[in-house]
């Protein structure tokens, strides 16, 4: 049961603290009412043909449209990423996958006609079918606040399921906004439901009578919505955090290579779970130029409020998360780091402001190096061979996605392959979540399942087994009731079809045509 200050939460702006707006936080019997009427849509939802609710996503890719500077402005106020990440980042990616899923989903999960092998099994015919589960939870992140659940949300009605989400509670009113715009676009009420509300309310979405569940989040959240799914056996798709490294081989240019780590470390102020939060530099000719352009890059980057036209990074999404940042960074000084560009938070912009910062002489018996930081931090370690960098890039208990830069794509992709990770990009970073067609997730603490793509839907269905059997009055070799001959029967088609030697599979053949005309005794 909630306290008094908590049956309302608040939106805060992180660029000005800024109280943005207050939402109901939703009890347990309201949470309970919302996946009970998700229950009774999904009862007719499911049975919408594909071509209707394609059409249904196509109205909401043009409502995303005709709304997109709205929405990105709603995101930036709320979670202070600069406008131009919101129209890119949060966008691009639920726009693409309405169309593709909306072109591609029914062609995806068409029946599919399997063939038999063993000739015992010539009168079957199996049938693969892709069926919707039924009522789909979602528990979204902060950070990506529009596109993260609504990918998810498009994969899942396409197919015929209806969600329950609930948004972060720090970005609630984003949460609110997605569930308008899926009415707006013409879905039936209880396809798509919004629960806002604390932590809390989010537990009391794990504990009910759920098809699925899928959670983004950290990795202790992650751990906790498991066990909390655990008593209802709920299945559970899992994107956690990630520690992501960059590999940069001594081939690798240095201008481009570094305007891209910049971009992929520093994007959303560095809160992805794919940003770039390692870098391995494999010493050459062109090591210290690199590490000139990315200190000269990141101090050329503009801190400031997202809906400055001019910040290339906003803030923190609140003081917790700048007090990890500033935490681990600190630490790492105190263990031998060394601050090569940033390296303070900016009392002076009114808000959760922490510069850009690059760290080196750093080592892996750091915090930085080894748990999510979230932040604006780029630590760097030269390396003397490509082996030692993988070595120390899989040496940690994420594996959600990395990067390797090089002028060889054919060296890099060998190293790519030797990466434990859910993703390689060579000679870029971040970007593929945005992209429907291929899927994402990682391995180890990165998390469970995929999101995206052809794999991402078969997450969302039921893959049922249908057999038909066209040989009505006949008797199968496997019924009662055995006897000796029926074994003899059996043996010798075990040699028939599987024996090693010709002569075998002859002897097998005879001995099964003998005893299939005897009566078991």
């Amino acid at each position: 049961m909630f306290t008094e200050e908590l049956t309302t939460v608040k939106s805060i702006n992180p660029a000005t603290c800024e109280v943005l707006g207050e939402v109901p936080s939703l009890n347990a019997q309201e949470v309970q009412a919302s996946v009970q009427a998700a229950w009774q849509a999904y009862e007719s939802w499911r049975l919408t043909s594909y071509d209707v609710r394609a059409r249904k996503l196509l109205k909401l890719r043009k409502l995303l449209v005709s709304q997109a500077d709205e929405i990105a402005t709603l995101v930036t106020k709320e979670v202070g990423k600069p406008l131009a990440e919101s129209f890119t980042a949060e966008l691009v990616g639920p726009l693409d996958a309405c169309l593709w899923f909306a072109e591609n989903t029914e062609r995806l999960l068409k029946d599919q006609l399997i063939n038999m092998t063993n000739p015992m099994l010539t009168s079957k015919q199996s049938i693969i079918t892709f069926e919707p589960v039924g009522v789909v939870g979602m528990v979204a992140p902060w950070n990506y606040p529009f596109a993260i659940p609504m990918m998810s949300i498009i994969m899942a009605v396409m197919v015929g399921n209806t969600v329950v989400l609930k948004p972060s509670e720090k970005s609630s009113l984003t949460g609110i906004k997605i569930g308008e715009l899926f009415g707006k676009a013409g879905f039936p009420p209880g396809v798509v439901s919004v629960i806002t509300g604390h932590r809390q309310t989010g537990v009391y979405l794990t504990q009910q009578r759920l098809a699925k569940l899928i959670f983004t989040g950290s990795v202790a959240g992650g751990s906790k919505v498991m066990a909390q799914a655990a008593d209802n056996l709920t299945p559970v798709t899992l994107e956690l955090g990630g520690k992501d490294a960059a590999i940069v081989l001594p081939d690798a240019p240095p201008d481009w290579t570094a305007r891209g780590l910049v971009w992929g470390a520093f994007s959303n102020c560095g809160q992805a779970c794919a940003s770039i939060e390692r870098l391995y530099v494999v010493r050459g000719e062109h090591t210290q130029s690199l590490i000139e352009r990315l200190v000269g890059y990141t101090q050329a980057l503009k801190l400031g409020p997202g809906l400055d036209a001019s910040s290339d990074v906003g803030p923190l999404v609140d003081e917790v998360q700048l007090g990890n940042v500033v935490a681990q960074v600190e630490e790492a000084l105190s263990k031998g780091a060394r601050v090569l560009a940033g390296g303070r938070r900016r009392h002076d912009l009114g808000g959760y402001f922490y510069e850009p910062t690059i760290l080196v002489d750093v080592n892996h018996s750091m915090t930085i190096m080894r748990e999510e930081t979230f932040g604006p931090i780029l630590p760097l370690m030269i390396v003397n061979s490509e082996d030692e960098a993988i070595e120390l890039a899989n040496d940690s208990d994420y594996g959600l996605s990395a990067s390797v830069w090089s002028g060889n794509l054919g060296r890099a992709e060998d190293v790519a392959r030797d990466l434990d990770v859910g993703t390689v990009f060579i000679n870029d970073c971040l970007f593929s979540f945005a992209c429907p067609q291929v899927p994402w997730g990682g391995l180890k603490k990165s998390g469970t399942g995929r999101t995206h793509s052809y794999f991402g839907l078969l997450d969302l269905v039921n893959i049922k087994h249908v057999s038909i059997d066209a040989a009505g009055g006949l008797h199968r070799q496997w019924w009662y009731p055995y006897g000796k001959s029926r074994i003899e029967s059996i043996r010798g088609g075990l040699k028939l079809l599987h024996g090693n030697f010709p002569w075998e599979k002859l002897g097998g053949a005879c001995a099964f045509l003998y005893n299939s005309v005897f009566t078991p005794k």
